[in-house]
């Protein structure tokens, strides 16, 4: 089979990948709507959920990327997805790659076929941002092993907030805070402010040189509100 059959193979099982603006590289992503924290939060005043840029604003609005982000939502439990999403990777991904472009993990057999992919792709370095609290834990506490090429961002939960308690011994979950740009020094001391979010000038992670959230070393980092 042509690695073009396949793409389009592995497309069909998976729902594909999403081309990424300001990321190295492609990303995976689900709706918006489909998140279960992230659904509580938007109802909740000064939450980062509140105002989703993944939700109803700019690409995302358009009907072709949420059918695309529904499809991939639908074929999440397809017995071949592992294999599949493994191979698009091996086919389609150099060096970086995102999880959770949109959306957030759905359940303890998402985040264990995530962990699966990646230890399947030791060549990539993978991000995966969430605020499910929950679903991570329960992973861990069910003697769930994060592989060293995965770096978990606990997503913090409101707009100069803090981070999201309980993951500080684990070496492979860093934090990931949201500020708004008009008060980014009330973010933690620690954060590392994202150069491409914070208005200096560069329109992606390439342009910038900069790969802070695939890095377990740098254990919070933080982004301005869109």
């Amino acid at each position: 089979m042509t690695k073009t059959k396949t793409i389009e193979l592995c497309n069909k099982i998976t729902g594909g990948l999403s081309n990424e603006s300001k990321m190295w590289s492609k990303s995976f992503g689900l709706p918006a709507k489909r998140c279960h924290v992230g659904q509580v939060l938007a109802q909740v005043e000064g939450t980062v959920c509140e105002k989703c840029y993944a939700d109803n604003r700019g690409h995302y609005q358009y009907p072709v990327v949420r059918e695309a982000q529904e499809r991939r939502y639908k074929l999440l439990y397809n017995p071949l997805w592992v294999v599949a999403m493994t191979m698009l990777l091996w086919l389609q991904v150099k060096e970086f790659f995102r999880w959770q472009g949109s959306g957030d993990l759905d359940s303890v057999k998402h985040l264990q076929n995530i962990v699966e992919v990646c230890v399947n792709t030791p060549h990539l370095k993978h991000w995966m941002p969430t605020k499910e609290k929950g679903i991570l834990k329960e992973f861990l506490r069910n003697g769930g092993v994060i592989p060293d090429n995965l770096v978990i961002s606990m997503s913090g939960y409101f707009v100069d907030g803090g981070k999201v308690k309980g993951f500080d011994e684990q070496p492979q979950i860093a934090h990931h805070l949201t500020y708004n740009k008009r008060n980014k020094h009330g973010v933690e001391t620690e954060a590392y402010i994202c150069p491409v979010e914070d208005d200096l000038g560069f329109k992606s992670c390439d342009e910038a040189t900069c790969s802070a959230c695939w890095n377990p070393s740098v254990r919070v980092v933080a982004g301005a509100l869109h």
